[in-house]
């Protein structure tokens, strides 16, 4: 995720967060939300599962 975008989410300036979630596990990589992110309130609106197992999921701004 690139670096603009990570520093929209404190700020409370994102209305509505896509994300593809893979199966795969490696151990290591970039996190989404850092240890300086103030937890936020979510609703997930739509999720769907694709024929290789990843996961699609929408969620807005509670």
């Amino acid at each position: 995720m690139g670096r603009s975008r990570r520093s929209l989410l404190p700020l409370g300036l994102v209305d509505e967060l896509f994300q593809m979630i893979h199966p795969l596990v490696l151990g290591s990589g970039r996190r989404l939300f850092g240890p300086d992110h103030d937890p936020r309130r979510l609703r997930l609106v739509d999720a769907a599962t694709t024929w290789t197992g990843a996961l699609m999921v929408t969620y807005l701004s509670a």
